[in-house]
């Protein structure tokens, strides 16, 4: 079970929204998302230009003197420790020098009830002491804890603060590793310097603590579903599972996974590379402490049982329900949320220069406040060979960084799939005044490339013919053959949508189709529909499937969806014929 301790409690403040950047020393989403959700969350803006929000801790604000209401003056020992608190709060820590591969712990006095209290101390990175390193959001700087380090208040984060509450010890000191701190934010080029240490910082930790947040939505309750579900496991408890699920639906347990699963955590990019980098995890929420492997384990086993999430109930009415839009989405947070959305990327580092691509495609809907550390914020999971191309630095524009991409792309892979992530539906208009042929990674796209899951390749093994054609690399020249002409466009769905999006699209698109062969004879038409059938699935047809056969199974789905889900719709005879089982 996991475990909760009165000592361990933490306050529950208001819920905040987190964030990383740069190493994450300014990243702070605003206070309403956008229509549009986008990669990149600027704090500030003048004139529409990006303007990062600073976060500086060292600099303390003035402390108004009391106004006094009566005319009479303070007792001796008030003035004193009026004049004390004054001057204790207008020391500023100063940050000594950090030589090269090496790194700041912070160190924890032991307490519990009192201010937190720490000191710094340099160490080695090639041989540390134990410590752990704190995968967190930034969270709101607006709204700020203080503690104390070295006799200097030192305002931080909310979301920091409770992560060093949570990791306290009553009767011995912590060591921890945690960025707001242990780098001086006030230094660009230590920052650079660090960022580049982040993989192995890690890597070198004695284990990492994912600290989520305080206790909210029911969250003491979700941690503890998903430690009976992982501790029941698969397949020896295969029916236990099903009636946990069952439970959880009707108590409001699975909700409050779907809460925790939610937050703002599992959204950022720098949490991609401290995880991946760990030897060993433990996740604290609020009170709560359980091992990463229990989340991972029930994430696992919510993609196994999909199927029971969304019908968990055979009552029509619920069924139906259940595939409403808001239904869809609270499965599709249990199924690609929480350490789903963290994926394992230890089998890119077989796929040389492509890594890069591989990596920049899983991890485009992760959030960065800064542009260029959607780059940066991932050269901690690649290749050493890749991670020499690339250094993190805050010199360079976002136009800069994304085309150097491009560049290396093209040279060491010799194709052009970089250039398909540039294409996006709707159409979206970079502010970073990028070449047509360059992705922006700071937009998170509605739609993913085909060639990402199923390994499309539209030339085959041919490689690509292209150079650039001025030194900036503002225009790229690429040879290739008309085929044919497109003469129309059917409706486009997102990558993540409902089912209806989905059925919709699925009759725009065979409408087309038929338009297409009015007046063919019958094998003409029939030839067609197979093609059709192969095409929306890309051609994964199971061996045991002849293309006939597979476009009846096809058919057959879809119209009995119409007909459950959209009985409105009237279907052609055609399709209609296919209601009836394939068998029959």
């Amino acid at each position: 079970m996991p475990q909760v301790s009165a000592e361990a409690r933490v306050p529950s403040p208001p819920p905040l929204r987190l964030g990383k950047g740069k190493g994450r020393p300014y990243d702070v989403p605003p206070p309403h998302a956008p229509n549009q959700q986008y990669a990149v969350i600027p704090e500030t803006s003048y004139n529409n230009k990006f303007t990062p929000y600073p976060y500086d801790y060292n600099v303390l604000p003035p402390l108004s003197p009391p106004t006094p209401k009566a005319a009479l003056s303070p007792s001796p020992k008030l003035q004193q420790n009026q004049q004390a608190a004054s001057s204790f709060s207008e020391l500023s820590y100063q940050y000594r020098p950090i030589e090269d591969v090496s790194i700041r712990l912070v160190r924890i006095l032991p307490e519990r009830k009192t201010m937190i209290k720490c000191e710094i101390i340099h160490v080695s990175l090639e041989q540390p002491p134990p410590y752990v390193a704190i995968s967190y959001t930034w969270g709101d700087t607006g709204d700020a804890r203080k503690i104390e380090i070295e006799g200097c208040l030192i305002p931080i984060a909310v979301s920091l603060h409770g992560a060093l509450q949570a990791l306290r010890k009553k009767h011995s000191s912590v060591l921890v590793w945690a960025d707001a701190l242990c780098i001086n934010q006030k230094d660009r080029d230590e920052r650079s310097q660090q960022v580049q240490l982040m993989p192995f910082i890690y890597s070198n930790a004695d284990s990492v603590a994912i600290w989520l947040g305080p206790e909210e939505n029911d969250s003491i309750r979700a941690v503890r579903l998903l430690d009976a579900i992982a501790t029941t496991g698969e397949p020896f408890g295969s029916s236990n599972i099903s009636q946990i699920l069952a439970a959880g639906a009707e108590n409001g347990d699975l909700l409050a996974v779907v809460s925790l699963f939610g937050r703002e955590y599992w959204r950022r990019l720098w949490v991609v590379q401290e995880v991946f980098n760990a030897k060993r995890i433990m996740v604290y929420c609020g009170s709560t402490r359980l091992e990463w492997k229990k989340y991972q384990s029930a994430s696992v086993l919510f993609s196994q049982r999909r199927g029971e999430l969304i019908f968990n109930n055979k009552d029509q009415l619920k069924r139906r329900l259940a595939t409403s839009p808001d239904q869809f989405s609270y499965v599709q947070t249990l199924i690609y949320q929480g350490p789903a959305s963290l994926p394992d990327l230890k089998f890119h580092m077989s796929d040389g220069e492509e890594a890069l691509l591989q990596v920049l495609r899983t991890c485009r809907r992760k959030l960065a406040s800064d542009p260029r550390d959607k780059l940066y914020g991932i050269l901690g999971v690649l290749p050493a060979g890749i991670r020499e191309e690339f250094r993190a630095g805050y010199n360079l524009s976002v136009k800069d960084v994304y085309t150097e991409i491009v560049d290396f792309l093209l040279k060491t892979t010799e194709k052009l799939d970089i250039i398909c992530e540039a294409i996006h539906f709707p159409v979206h208009t970079s502010t970073a005044n990028l070449p047509t042929f360059v992705p922006d990674w700071s937009h998170i796209p509605q739609t993913s490339a085909m060639g990402f899951k199923y390994n499309f390749a539209a030339s085959g093994s041919s490689k690509a013919i292209c150079r650039f054609r001025d030194e900036r690399l503002n225009k790229l020249e690429i040879s290739g053959l008309e085929i044919d002409v497109v003469q129309s466009k059917g409706v486009v769905v997102g990558t993540l949508c409902n089912l209806g999006d989905y059925l919709m699209a699925f009759l725009h698109w065979r409408a087309l189709l038929l338009q297409a062969v009015e007046g063919r004879i019958e094998q003409e038409i029939q030839m067609a529909e197979e093609c059709f059938a192969a095409t929306i699935c890309l051609g994964q047809i199971p061996s045991e499937y002849d293309r006939g056969r597979w476009q009846a199974e096809i058919y057959h789905v879809f119209a009995n969806l119409f007909r459950d889900r959209l009985p409105y719709i009237r279907l052609d005879e055609r399709l209609a014929d296919y209601l009836k089982t394939p068998s029959e």
